[in-house]
Protein backbone atom coordinates (compact mmCIF):
# COMPACT_ATOMS: atom_id res chain seq x y z
CA UNK A 1 0.00 0.00 0.00
CA UNK A 2 1.43 3.41 -1.00
CA UNK A 3 0.45 6.12 1.48
CA UNK A 4 0.80 9.82 0.76
CA UNK A 5 2.46 11.15 3.91
CA UNK A 6 3.52 14.82 3.54
CA UNK A 7 6.82 15.48 5.25
CA UNK A 8 7.81 11.83 5.38
CA UNK A 9 10.79 12.50 3.14
CA UNK A 10 12.22 14.93 5.70
CA UNK A 11 13.38 11.91 7.72
CA UNK A 12 14.57 9.99 4.67
CA UNK A 13 18.06 8.48 4.71
CA UNK A 14 20.10 6.74 2.06
CA UNK A 15 19.14 3.39 3.55
CA UNK A 16 15.39 4.04 3.29
CA UNK A 17 13.69 2.16 0.47
CA UNK A 18 10.06 2.72 1.35
CA UNK A 19 9.84 6.52 1.09
CA UNK A 20 10.45 8.67 -1.97
CA UNK A 21 10.81 12.42 -2.46
CA UNK A 22 7.10 12.82 -3.22
CA UNK A 23 6.24 11.84 0.35
CA UNK A 24 4.75 8.45 -0.45
CA UNK A 25 5.42 5.66 2.01
CA UNK A 26 5.08 2.01 1.00
CA UNK A 27 3.51 -0.21 3.64
CA UNK A 28 3.93 -3.96 3.54
CA UNK A 29 2.32 -6.87 5.41
CA UNK A 30 -1.40 -7.53 5.43
CA UNK A 31 -1.85 -6.88 9.15
CA UNK A 32 -0.04 -3.53 9.11
CA UNK A 33 -2.04 -2.33 6.10
CA UNK A 34 -5.30 -3.46 7.67
CA UNK A 35 -4.60 -1.67 10.95
CA UNK A 36 -3.50 1.52 9.17
CA UNK A 37 -6.68 1.67 7.07
CA UNK A 38 -8.79 0.88 10.13
CA UNK A 39 -7.30 3.86 11.96
CA UNK A 40 -7.79 6.12 8.94
CA UNK A 41 -11.45 5.17 8.57
CA UNK A 42 -12.26 4.98 12.29
CA UNK A 43 -12.81 1.23 12.30
CA UNK A 44 -10.27 0.36 15.00
CA UNK A 45 -12.32 1.09 18.14
CA UNK A 46 -12.94 4.30 20.03
CA UNK A 47 -10.86 3.79 23.20
CA UNK A 48 -7.47 2.18 23.94
CA UNK A 49 -9.26 -0.80 25.51
CA UNK A 50 -11.57 -1.24 22.53
CA UNK A 51 -8.63 -1.04 20.13
CA UNK A 52 -6.82 -3.72 22.13
CA UNK A 53 -9.89 -5.97 22.07
CA UNK A 54 -10.30 -5.51 18.33
CA UNK A 55 -6.62 -6.21 17.74
CA UNK A 56 -6.83 -9.35 19.87
CA UNK A 57 -9.81 -10.63 17.87
CA UNK A 58 -8.08 -9.73 14.61
CA UNK A 59 -5.02 -11.76 15.61
CA UNK A 60 -7.29 -14.72 16.36
CA UNK A 61 -9.19 -14.25 13.08
CA UNK A 62 -5.94 -14.03 11.10
CA UNK A 63 -4.44 -17.17 12.63
CA UNK A 64 -7.62 -19.21 12.13
CA UNK A 65 -9.93 -17.97 9.39
CA UNK A 66 -7.05 -16.58 7.33
CA UNK A 67 -4.81 -19.56 8.09
CA UNK A 68 -1.98 -17.22 9.16
CA UNK A 69 -2.21 -15.38 5.84
CA UNK A 70 -1.36 -18.46 3.78
CA UNK A 71 -4.84 -19.26 2.46
CA UNK A 72 -8.54 -18.67 3.01
CA UNK A 73 -8.99 -22.45 3.20
CA UNK A 74 -6.45 -24.55 5.08
CA UNK A 75 -5.61 -26.54 8.19
CA UNK A 76 -6.90 -23.95 10.68
CA UNK A 77 -10.13 -23.02 8.92
CA UNK A 78 -11.80 -24.66 5.96
CA UNK A 79 -15.19 -23.92 4.46
CA UNK A 80 -14.66 -26.90 2.16
CA UNK A 81 -14.26 -29.20 5.17
CA UNK A 82 -17.41 -27.81 6.81
CA UNK A 83 -19.35 -28.33 3.59
CA UNK A 84 -18.12 -31.92 3.36
CA UNK A 85 -19.07 -32.56 6.99
CA UNK A 86 -22.63 -31.32 6.48
CA UNK A 87 -23.07 -33.55 3.47
CA UNK A 88 -21.40 -36.69 4.79
CA UNK A 89 -24.66 -38.44 5.67
CA UNK A 90 -26.81 -36.83 3.02
CA UNK A 91 -29.14 -34.84 5.25
CA UNK A 92 -26.95 -32.08 6.66
CA UNK A 93 -26.78 -33.53 10.16
CA UNK A 94 -23.26 -34.93 10.00
CA UNK A 95 -22.03 -31.85 11.80
CA UNK A 96 -23.50 -33.20 15.04
CA UNK A 97 -20.83 -35.90 15.13
CA UNK A 98 -17.96 -33.40 15.23
CA UNK A 99 -16.17 -32.41 18.43
CA UNK A 100 -16.36 -28.71 19.27
CA UNK A 101 -14.78 -27.82 22.64
CA UNK A 102 -14.13 -24.21 23.55
CA UNK A 103 -11.02 -22.80 21.92
CA UNK A 104 -9.82 -21.57 25.32
CA UNK A 105 -9.81 -25.16 26.58
CA UNK A 106 -7.67 -26.66 23.80
CA UNK A 107 -5.56 -23.85 22.33
CA UNK A 108 -2.39 -24.72 24.29
CA UNK A 109 -2.80 -28.48 24.14
CA UNK A 110 -1.07 -30.65 21.60
CA UNK A 111 -4.36 -32.50 21.24
CA UNK A 112 -5.65 -29.59 19.15
CA UNK A 113 -3.65 -31.12 16.30
CA UNK A 114 -5.79 -34.23 16.60
CA UNK A 115 -8.94 -32.38 15.56
CA UNK A 116 -10.11 -32.48 11.95
CA UNK A 117 -10.20 -29.40 9.72
CA UNK A 118 -13.97 -29.26 10.09
CA UNK A 119 -13.68 -29.46 13.87
CA UNK A 120 -11.08 -26.69 14.21
CA UNK A 121 -13.22 -24.58 11.87
CA UNK A 122 -16.21 -25.05 14.16
CA UNK A 123 -14.08 -24.21 17.18
CA UNK A 124 -13.13 -20.88 15.56
CA UNK A 125 -16.73 -20.09 14.61
CA UNK A 126 -17.93 -20.93 18.12
CA UNK A 127 -15.34 -18.55 19.54
CA UNK A 128 -16.83 -15.64 17.59
CA UNK A 129 -20.35 -16.77 18.49
CA UNK A 130 -19.43 -16.38 22.16
CA UNK A 131 -17.75 -13.02 21.61
CA UNK A 132 -20.98 -11.71 20.10
CA UNK A 133 -22.93 -13.03 23.07
CA UNK A 134 -20.55 -11.44 25.58
CA UNK A 135 -20.35 -8.04 23.90
CA UNK A 136 -24.08 -7.76 23.44
CA UNK A 137 -25.11 -8.76 26.95
CA UNK A 138 -22.36 -7.62 29.36
CA UNK A 139 -23.07 -3.91 28.90
CA UNK A 140 -26.87 -4.01 29.05
CA UNK A 141 -28.23 -2.63 32.30
CA UNK A 142 -31.35 -3.65 34.25
CA UNK A 143 -33.49 -1.35 32.12
CA UNK A 144 -32.38 -3.12 28.95
CA UNK A 145 -30.28 -0.19 27.84
CA UNK A 146 -26.70 -0.39 26.71
CA UNK A 147 -24.69 -2.23 24.13
CA UNK A 148 -27.01 -4.60 22.31
CA UNK A 149 -26.30 -3.77 18.68
CA UNK A 150 -24.74 -6.94 17.32
CA UNK A 151 -21.08 -5.93 16.88
CA UNK A 152 -18.07 -7.84 18.20
CA UNK A 153 -16.58 -4.94 20.18
CA UNK A 154 -18.22 -1.81 21.51
CA UNK A 155 -21.13 -0.09 19.80
CA UNK A 156 -19.89 0.26 16.23
CA UNK A 157 -18.43 -1.66 13.34
CA UNK A 158 -14.69 -2.39 13.41
CA UNK A 159 -12.32 -4.02 10.96
CA UNK A 160 -12.59 -7.41 12.65
CA UNK A 161 -16.37 -7.30 12.08
CA UNK A 162 -15.68 -6.86 8.37
CA UNK A 163 -13.18 -9.72 8.36
CA UNK A 164 -15.65 -12.05 10.04
CA UNK A 165 -18.43 -10.88 7.73
CA UNK A 166 -16.76 -11.81 4.49
CA UNK A 167 -15.90 -15.28 5.81
CA UNK A 168 -19.54 -15.83 6.80
CA UNK A 169 -20.79 -14.42 3.50
CA UNK A 170 -18.74 -17.02 1.62
CA UNK A 171 -19.74 -19.77 4.05
CA UNK A 172 -23.40 -19.01 3.36
CA UNK A 173 -23.15 -19.24 -0.43
CA UNK A 174 -25.40 -21.89 -1.99
CA UNK A 175 -22.42 -23.93 -3.18
CA UNK A 176 -20.91 -23.98 0.34
CA UNK A 177 -22.78 -24.71 3.58
CA UNK A 178 -25.61 -22.43 2.41
CA UNK A 179 -27.83 -19.58 3.65
CA UNK A 180 -29.06 -21.66 6.60
CA UNK A 181 -25.50 -22.23 7.87
CA UNK A 182 -26.50 -20.78 11.24
CA UNK A 183 -29.10 -23.52 11.75
CA UNK A 184 -26.96 -26.32 10.31
CA UNK A 185 -23.94 -25.36 12.41
CA UNK A 186 -25.83 -24.11 15.48
CA UNK A 187 -24.62 -20.50 15.27
CA UNK A 188 -27.68 -18.25 15.68
CA UNK A 189 -25.78 -15.09 16.62
CA UNK A 190 -23.46 -15.40 13.65
CA UNK A 191 -26.51 -15.82 11.44
CA UNK A 192 -28.04 -12.60 12.75
CA UNK A 193 -24.65 -10.89 12.49
CA UNK A 194 -24.34 -11.80 8.80
CA UNK A 195 -27.81 -10.47 8.06
CA UNK A 196 -27.20 -7.26 9.99
CA UNK A 197 -23.93 -6.44 8.23
CA UNK A 198 -25.34 -7.42 4.81
CA UNK A 199 -28.07 -4.83 5.28
CA UNK A 200 -25.67 -1.95 5.93
CA UNK A 201 -26.14 0.36 2.88
CA UNK A 202 -22.44 0.73 1.98
CA UNK A 203 -21.82 -2.99 2.42
CA UNK A 204 -24.82 -3.95 0.31
CA UNK A 205 -23.79 -1.54 -2.44
CA UNK A 206 -20.26 -2.95 -2.47
CA UNK A 207 -21.36 -6.59 -2.62
CA UNK A 208 -23.31 -5.97 -5.81
CA UNK A 209 -20.83 -3.63 -7.47
CA UNK A 210 -17.97 -4.30 -9.92
CA UNK A 211 -15.54 -3.08 -7.22
CA UNK A 212 -15.83 -6.38 -5.40
CA UNK A 213 -13.13 -8.98 -5.98
CA UNK A 214 -14.64 -11.86 -8.01
CA UNK A 215 -15.26 -15.24 -6.43
CA UNK A 216 -13.13 -18.13 -7.59
CA UNK A 217 -13.70 -21.84 -7.40
CA UNK A 218 -12.01 -24.36 -5.13
CA UNK A 219 -11.44 -28.07 -5.32
CA UNK A 220 -13.19 -30.34 -2.82
CA UNK A 221 -10.03 -30.16 -0.74
CA UNK A 222 -10.31 -26.35 -0.55
CA UNK A 223 -7.38 -25.73 -2.90
CA UNK A 224 -7.82 -22.60 -5.00
CA UNK A 225 -8.49 -23.21 -8.70
CA UNK A 226 -8.60 -19.50 -9.59
CA UNK A 227 -11.44 -19.86 -12.07
CA UNK A 228 -14.38 -17.49 -11.86
CA UNK A 229 -17.35 -18.70 -9.82
CA UNK A 230 -20.79 -17.11 -9.79
CA UNK A 231 -22.62 -16.35 -6.57
CA UNK A 232 -24.54 -13.60 -4.81
CA UNK A 233 -23.36 -10.38 -6.36
CA UNK A 234 -21.13 -12.34 -8.75
CA UNK A 235 -23.27 -12.84 -11.87
CA UNK A 236 -23.02 -15.70 -14.32
CA UNK A 237 -20.75 -14.83 -17.23
CA UNK A 238 -21.90 -16.08 -20.63
CA UNK A 239 -19.23 -16.10 -23.33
Amino acid sequence: LSVNHPGAYMNHTDTDTDTDASGYVDLGQEGAITRYLAEEFRLAGTTPLERAKVDSLYCFWFSTMRNNGVSHDGDFFSIAALKEATLCDGDGNGIADLRRPRYEDVQRLETLNEYSRAEVSLIALDYFERRLEENNSSNVNVNGNGNNNGWLVGNACTYVDLGLFYILFELSELDNVGPNFDKVLGLPRLGRFLQMVSEQPHISDYLYSPRRMPRYSRAASGQSLYTYLEGRGSPRIVL
